[in-house]
């Protein structure tokens, strides 16, 4: 077995026999530590009866330190604020023999427990009962779902790099293959959190996953999918909690090549839509990936400071077609980390990190010839810039036995430049049911962002016999700067796109016909995000087999727009409540079950969709000078040729940011509650056998609403003109709920009474938000041989409601909180059913083989029943929230096209009823050939990723009508892929570490 294989997975018994004591309780465990680890067990004599004031000794088998504690009157011990690692333990006590286990894993956010039994000094070992191993594998003092991922695994099975090719290995986590992030119980991708080191890491804007980290630091990882304790708090899905690596007392150096060639990556091929152009244009595909890995740690003092340095440079070259355009990039990353920690006594610990994850490159854009397949001379260069860096300190102390304190502090910093050489506006022909570049643009859009993310979090823990009390604080504070426009100079500047008026087209074109639409947006913003939470827990031990986690959050999250003024000012209580169950009372069965709520952060996206100054204007003008393809051809500044206007600019958002019109004054947080009830027990010795049972319910969600159409029948009737001169009016609120707004709609000088507009549940007459989520979870997990590792799992599962949440998958909108959903009442007839992260059944298998000592299989493999399928057609007038007397009878939602649940008839088609994409297969494979030198350790490795090559969509047009020159029709692409499975390419890395 590959070296520390049985150091993470396996466990050693001295010849004394540690032995699990079957009688007695675990000592009490709670949340655990955001970046540590902790030990506990009990301690009997060869009677089984409880040994009060035993000696408890670990020491860090790398960084030699030790820390030592005497069991209670009841046996129990409990060390925390354990760095993680293999630790060698020691029991010991006067008149008994000592006993000890020279291999003690601690891992990051969990409870490692071992009990032991103490000899008496002269008996004779013969007549002593073994009752089992050491150490426990059901830690029977939480009911927190999820698994850790070790760098031991991830050298021996094929997992590329990130937190999410980690997440997806947990039962009840999917895949987003258009956002890069995964789903945690039916929860959307931008629904979740992220940690290193304590310190939150998740993308700052959109908090769509976590900012790129030099992955080879990574130490451990643990996922969170389910019953997560009150310390963690900001999100609905799930939590992922890392560590990094440190330095211990030998000076140890490595480095790593590795390379995904292109010749190993087999395409798939190109999709073609109804007229024979590429949707997916595979055919001028080309990336390879590579990267070097150079790390070195040791000591500064002995068994006091450490040091860990990685240096992580990565280049990625790749080229692609995507309509009239071709382009051809090359990023290059210069990622390094370097973390020091100092033993500062026994029981007081410092450890400070400091991470860059620059990134820059730049890409030509040639044109292309699709129908020659073809590509120009290079017209166009931009360059880009992306990244920041982190910097954390990490204090842990265990001030008496039972008192300890955790405190994290740190910043990070993140970054976005975008440069182009060219002007060139981005144009898109958007007439045959989807959107089509045919321009030669670089950067449709320029923009300068940066945000900075400061943190710092307190834990106090106090341990009694039979109750282990946690209070903490957790605040950060965001500040977000950002300003964008289009691309394209003088009148040219704009997104550009090339329809087919629909019936009554705000454009006032006709019916069918071609319009030319340009539309232009500056958004800035300097502005904030905060949010505060305290939180507590009692975990108390009831008994012998009963433990009660009890416990609370309260946050408090706000955002202001530029000038300090919030718009969003909401706050919650979380109760969370774990009851755990020693079936037997040996620690090798428990039933449990759970409650938790969940509150959701405005996201820092809103600070720049909502809160900014943004001034949004649509033109629409006839069509001229056009080519073959019916397109208008391009002049020399890149814009479309174009006639005369059809209208007046048309202005959908004029520049407010006045917090009491941008969101309603009554804005209460967004939040889910979630049950589970479940089982886990140990068979065959070393594996574990679980069962869970979950139910999430979304209760309250925050939602951007266009009232205008609400609004203005409210003005009307109330004397008050509408002189403000925008479209619309979106403001933040809660769905099902009453809005209550306030502005000098009449532009008098003064907000007179009836401007101070209240609005209705009834009024607005919006569903309530709902999305709902159960899952029966079965998981196989252990070291089924010795040289074999299982991690098994089948969830059953159905995610329904008319939300996703912040993100809309179905539609490809990576937005968090700006999507179309809830735009207008329209836009929700009919939306109530199966949602796009329902996948039925999800069928996981991951696990190696040592075939020799040296030589390991690897295997990560998942089958998934495919998402729900949508029907997207016009809106038809005059019916359901659109018939006459509605609140909504404007039916503005058609201006959107084909986005509502109807069918080409006009015959309502709720969501998810179009039926399901296909199965989803994936199997990915690898090979690792270990060899000890006579100084250091080479290791090999091989990765195929979808071994099999599928290429099943994940995502397909689901517009089911288009405008044409006649009118409405059905589109002759709906169903057509527009996002497949990635497809096979193979993973080639060399480590060399001594």
């Amino acid at each position: 077995m590959p070296s520390g294989q049985n150091n993470v997975w396996g466990w050693r018994q001295s010849a004394l026999a540690l032995a699990i004591a079957s009688t007695l309780a675990i000592s009490p465990t709670f949340a655990a530590e955001t970046s540590n680890g902790s030990l506990k067990g009990v301690v009997t004599n060869s009677s089984g009866v409880a040994v009060s004031n035993a000696s408890i000794l670990v020491r860090h088998k790398d960084k030699g330190f030790t820390r030592t504690m005497n069991t209670n009157s009841q046996g129990q011990y409990l060390l925390r604020n354990l760095p993680v690692g293999e630790y060698e333990l020691v029991v010991s006590k006067d008149g008994f023999s000592d006993v000890s286990a020279s291999s003690v894993a601690i891992q990051v956010g969990r409870s490692a427990i071992y009990d032991g039994q103490l000899i008496a000094v002269g008996v004779d070992m013969e007549t002593i009962e073994v009752l089992g191993t050491m150490k426990r594998l059901v830690d029977t003092g939480s009911s927190t779902a999820g698994i850790v991922v070790t760098q031991d695994q991830l050298k021996s099975m094929p997992v590329a790099n990130g937190f999410e090719a980690m997440a997806v290995l947990a039962p009840g986590v999917s895949s987003s293959s258009q956002f890069g992030a995964s789903s945690f119980g039916g929860a959307s991708s931008a629904e979740n959190i992220y940690y290193l080191n304590g310190l939150n890491v998740s993308t700052i804007r959109k908090g769509i996953g976590s900012i790129p980290l030099p992955w080879e630091a990574i130490s451990q990882t643990e996922i969170k999918t389910g019953a997560i304790n009150p310390e963690f708090g900001g999100a609905l899905g799930g939590v992922v909690n890392a560590v990094s690596k440190s330095g211990g007392n030998d000076f140890e150096f490595g480095g790593s090549y590795k390379i995904d060639p292109n010749a190993g990556r087999t395409y798939h091929k190109s999709v073609f839509d109804s007229d024979g152009d590429y949707a997916i244009n595979n055919d001028q595909s080309e990336l390879t990936f590579q990267e070097v890995n150079l790390w070195a740690s040791g000591s500064i003092i002995e068994d006091k400071m450490f040091f860990y340095g990685l240096y992580n440079p990565r280049k990625t070259d790749d080229q692609w077609a995507s309509g009239s355009s071709f382009y051809d990039r090359t990023a290059q990353e210069d990622r390094w980390l370097v973390s020091l920690d100092y033993q500062i006594t026994e029981n007081h610990r410092v450890d400070v990190t400091a991470i860059n994850y620059g990134r820059e490159g730049d890409y030509n854009t040639s044109p292309y010839s699709p129908d020659e397949n073809s590509v120009g001379a290079v017209t166009s260069n931009a360059k880009f810039e992306t990244g920041g860096e982190v910097y954390g300190a990490h204090y842990s102390g265990q001030i008496t036995d039972a008192f300890s304190v955790d405190v994290v502090a740190g910043r990070t910093i993140e970054s976005v430049f975008d440069r182009s050489n060219s002007s060139l506006p981005g144009v898109w022909d958007c007439r045959n049911g989807s959107c089509v570049a045919y321009s030669n643009h670089s950067n449709s859009s320029i923009a300068e962002e940066e945000y900075i993310r400061d943190q710092i979090k307190i834990d106090l823990r106090y341990d009694l016999d039979n109750h282990s009390l946690q209070f903490g604080i957790d605040n950060t504070r965001l500040d977000v700067d950002y300003l964008s426009t289009q691309n394209g100079a003088g009148d040219a500047r704009g997104w550009w796109s090339i329809k087919r008026a629909g019936a009554d087209d705000i454009s006032t074109a006709p019916e069918g016909a071609t319009i030319v639409e340009r539309r232009i947006r500056d958004r800035g913003t300097s502005s904030t995000v905060s949010s505060n939470a305290f939180y507590v827990q009692d975990s108390w031990q009831i008994g012998e087999n009963w433990l009660l986690n009890l416990g609370a959050r309260y946050e408090q999250f706000e955002n202001a727009v530029t000038g300090g003024e919030k718009y969003v000012d909401t706050n919650g209580w979380s109760p969370r409540v774990q009851a755990v169950w020693d079936v037997y009372g040996d620690g090798d069965t428990k039933a449990f079950a759970s409650f938790g709520r969940y509150y959701q952060p405005v996201s820092a996206n809103m600070n720049i969709t909502q809160g900014s100054y943004s001034r949004e204007v649509f033109d629409y003008y006839a069509p001229d000078q056009l080519d073959a393809d019916g397109r208008p051809i391009l002049e020399a500044d890149g814009s479309p040729s174009h006639g005369a206007a059809y209208r007046d600019t048309y202005v959908r958002q004029a520049g407010i940011v006045e917090p009491a019109l941008i969101a309603s004054g009554s804005l209460k947080g967004m939040y889910n509650d979630e049950f589970t009830l479940g089982f886990e027990t140990v068979v065959m010795d070393n594996m574990v056998v679980g069962v869970r049972g979950v139910y999430r319910d979304l209760k309250r969600s925050i939602e951007d609403t266009d009232i205008k159409p609400v609004l203005a029948k409210y003005l009307a009737d109330n004397g008050i003109e509408d002189n403000v001169g925008q479209g619309s009016y979106y403001v933040l609120h809660n769905p099902g709920e009453a809005t209550n707004i306030s502005y000098d709609f009449n532009q008098d000088g003064v907000i007179e009474a009836a401007e101070n507009v209240v609005l209705s549940a009834a009024d607005l007459q919006l569903p309530k938000a709902e999305r709902k989520y159960l899952a029966l979870e079965t998981t196989f997990r252990g070291q089924i041989l010795d040289n074999v590792y299982l991690d098994a799992s089948y969830v059953l599962s159905h995610s329904y409601g008319n939300t996703e949440g912040l993100v809309r998958t179905d539609n490809g909108q990576a937005d968090p909180g700006w999507t179309t959903s809830y735009d207008y009442g329209d836009l929700m007839d009919h939306g109530k059913g199966d949602l796009p992260n329902d996948h039925r059944h999800a069928f996981k298998v991951a696990g190696f083989y040592d075939i020799t000592h040296d030589l390991t299989l690897g295997l990560v493999s998942s089958l998934t029943s495919g998402a729900p399928k949508n029907y997207f057609s016009m809106h038809p007038a005059g019916v359901d929230s659109c018939a006459p007397g509605s609140a909504w009878e404007a039916c503005v939602s058609r201006e959107y096209g084909a986005a509502s649940f109807y069918d080409e008839n006009g015959n309502p088609a709720p969501r998810g009823s179009a039926g399901r994409l296909d199965w989803l297969l994936n199997v990915d494979m690898s090979l690792a050939y270990n060899l000890d030198l006579s100084v250091g350790r080479v290791n090999l490795k091989g990765t195929v990723y979808n071994l099999f090559n599928a290429s099943t969509a994940t995502a397909v047009n689901e517009e089911r009508t288009i405008n044409t020159s006649s009118g409405l029709a059905v589109n002759p692409n709906y169903g057509l892929t527009s996002v497949q499975q990635a497809p096979r390419y193979v993973s080639l890395e060399a480590r060399y570490e001594f």
